[in-house]
Formats: C-alpha cells, sequence, structure tokens
C-alpha cells in the first residue's frame, strides 16, 4: 500500500508524478486506491475545461519541501493544483488518512472536504469547470449515514488524543480542531457547542459556522450568549445564524440583541 512499480492508465498513460519515487526517497506513502483515482482521472479529464491537473513528481516534492517547514502540513501530500497557488492535498498518514482537503494560498483550513480521493475525482469529473467550494462536499455532512458516522467518530477520538498533547503548535492544534468539527456527526452537535467557548476567534467561528450550515435551532441560546459576549467575528457570525434560524425562538433572541450591542452591529440584523 503505498509503495508502486510503474502504474498505467487504461490507455496506457503513467501519472505526472512517481508514487514509488514519492516511497522510497520521501517516505511519503500514498494509499493505492488514491492513485488509481488518480489514474482515473488522468484518463477521462478534458484538459481544456478541467480546473485541476496532477502534479508532477518534482512539484510536489518542492511543496512537500515547504510543508515540512509546517507542523499542521505535515501529513498532507499535494497532488493537484488550479495553477493558481491553490492545491488538493490527499491525508497520507494520521487519524485523517486519505481524506482530501483544499490548500488555500489566502486562507488556512486543512480540515478535509471529501471521505477519499475517489470521491474527489468523482465529483470533477461530473464537473470539471468547478472549484473547488462549487463542489457538494462530504464534510461536513448534513445527514448522518451510520457507518461513516460511526468511522468518523473514530477518527474524532484520535483526533482529541493529538489535540490534547502538550507542547503541541497552536496552528497544529488549530487545525485539528477545524478538522474534528468539520466530520462531528450531525446526531453529536452538542460536541460542537462546546467550542462556542473556545478563546480562539477562529475556532469560535468555525463552531458557529457548522451549526449555521446544519441549521441546528437548538442552538440558538448559545448563539445569542457569543452574540453579547463573543470576539468580533464569533459575534458578526451568531447573529448571521441566527438570522438564517427564522424561528420564533431566534426572531425574539435577535430583538433582544439589538438593545444591548453596539449600534456597529445593526447593519448585520437588518
Amino acid at each position: 500500500m503505498g509503495v508502486f512499480d510503474v502504474l498505467k492508465s487504461k490507455d496506457g498513460r503513467e501519472l505526472p508524478f512517481d508514487p514509488a519515487v514519492l516511497s522510497r526517497e520521501y517516505s511519503i506513502d500514498i494509499q493505492a486506491e488514491v492513485v488509481h483515482s488518480m489514474l482515473d482521472y488522468d484518463e477521462k479529464r478534458d484538459a481544456d475545461e478541467a480546473v485541476y491537473r496532477i502534479l508532477n513528481t518534482e512539484e510536489i516534492i518542492e511543496l512537500r519541501g515547504i510543508f515540512e517547514e509546517l507542523e499542521c502540513h505535515q501529513s498532507i501530500c499535494p497532488l493537484l493544483t488550479d495553477d493558481q497557488s491553490n492545491y488538493i492535498g490527499v491525508y497520507y498518514t494520521g487519524p485523517l488518512e486519505g481524506k482530501v482537503c483544499f490548500l488555500n494560498h489566502e486562507e488556512t483550513n486543512l480540515s478535509p472536504g471529501f471521505r477519499s480521493m475517489e470521491r474527489f475525482i468523482t465529483k470533477i469529473l461530473q464537473d470539471p469547470a468547478a472549484e473547488w467550494d462549487e463542489l457538494q462536499h462530504d464534510y461536513p455532512a448534513l445527514t448522518d449515514h451510520d457507518d461513516e458516522s460511526q468511522q468518523d467518530i473514530k477518527v474524532i477520538a484520535d483526533l482529541d488524543n493529538l489535540i490534547m498533547q502538550e507542547n503541541l503548535d497552536e496552528d497544529a492544534k488549530q487545525q485539528l480542531i477545524f478538522s474534528k468539527l468539520a466530520i462531528m456527526p450531525c446526531s453529536r452537535m452538542e460536541h460542537i457547542c462546546e467550542y462556542l467557548l473556545a478563546d480562539d476567534m477562529y475556532v469560535q467561528e468555525k463552531a458557529i459556522e457548522m451549526i449555521r450550515k446544519r441549521k441546528y435551532t437548538p442552538a440558538a441560546g448559545h448563539l445569542f450568549e457569543v452574540a453579547k459576549n463573543g470576539m468580533h467575528n464569533g459575534k458578526v457570525s451568531a447573529i448571521l445564524a441566527l438570522k438564517e434560524f427564522k424561528t420564533a425562538e431566534s426572531k425574539q433572541l435577535l430583538k433582544e440583541l439589538k438593545t444591548v450591542l453596539p449600534a456597529s452591529y445593526m447593519m448585520y440584523m437588518n
């Protein structure tokens, strides 16, 4: 699983990168399932229409050299690019192994969007001109599927073990929490609510984003408290989530917020 000789697509083409070289010389072991998905993409993609192209070995090695200096990136191998300094990466080791994330040059959010490279490739072959944000992702899931949810719960337990490590780099910790929030099953939304009290503004904001996407209306009271007492990003996100809920409770809470928040926040309530 990860050491390959020569793999070719059905029409005889080889991948631009060599999995055997990555494994032998750089200890980057790409799963066989990932390689086969990449071969499938290389065979079926329309180069004139597709947003993403597959990186070659030299490009991967160069990027991995940069990633080695960033603890939060060390489990990720970039495999595709849009040639706009953005990359599609696969976790090749650790709890998130096999999952696919987006490496955005403007914003760091390494939480997985797809369960596997196969799922990602299926999506972009259906809509090759679509960019990452335009695709329907596996994460965060809007409904639970028993087998997948159980798998995710096991991954979350492993992520928690890493998050609790002493001397963990703060950026790495933040990204692990982002991933935990993204893959949290719908049935465990109360665990996302726990992060509404985070002292990291971006973690607080990410937790609200998950609640908002899933329209988890039982969190309305928690969002009200964040809107009153949270950090700026959290306040704004909480207000927007309450607006989207459109329940009698959320409407009443917004009315109360108008009486306690500074005038600078009124623009988000109207």
